[in-house]
């Protein structure tokens, strides 16, 4: 095995917009095989737009083969009290494949998530955990947040 751990970069796209699919997948959000096409399409076009801008990614290859993948999507808002320079961070799209897991690959992909958004000067960084990701989130110092206003939604399509 020869692993490669580096940022995304453009010409990666089509293993993000692959990657994105099957985390997807693996959250039980089944991708009906005539959405695939049309999914597939906007993952790119949104990636195209947005990575290397306030979208970042860092992949794991054994030679071409992605065995792990991570998002830090940079969120401008508002001045708040929790970012007052207007900018925190997002991890999405943590995955590694299940022939590669428990080799550290996560871990160094979210070591790398966080120094970029230091880099970014990002107040702070939010993520959803999996029972199986929350483990490696509290090592690496992520802490459960306490909802005082609870989320809701409305779907609007």
């Amino acid at each position: 095995m020869t692993l490669i751990l580096r940022t995304a970069r453009k010409d990666d796209i089509p293993l993000l917009v692959k990657s994105r699919l099957d985390f997807l997948e693996a959250l039980g959000n089944e991708v009906e095989s005539t959405d695939r096409p049309l999914a597939a399409q906007q993952i790119e076009s949104f990636l195209s737009d947005h990575l290397e801008r306030d979208i970042f990614a860092w992949i794991a290859l054994d030679n071409k083969t992605l065995m792990a993948v991570g998002f830090l999507h940079m969120i401008e808002v508002m001045w708040q009290p929790m970012a007052p320079n207007g900018r925190y961070g997002r991890i999405i799209n943590i995955l590694t494949w299940p022939p590669y897991r428990h080799q550290g690959l996560a871990r160094a992909i979210m070591l790398e998530l966080i120094s970029k958004a230091g880099e970014l000067d990002l107040a702070y960084i939010e993520l959803d955990a999996s029972p199986e990701g929350q483990p490696l989130y509290e090592s690496l110092g992520f802490v459960l947040t306490h909802v005082n206003h609870p989320p809701m939604r409305l779907q609007l399509k």
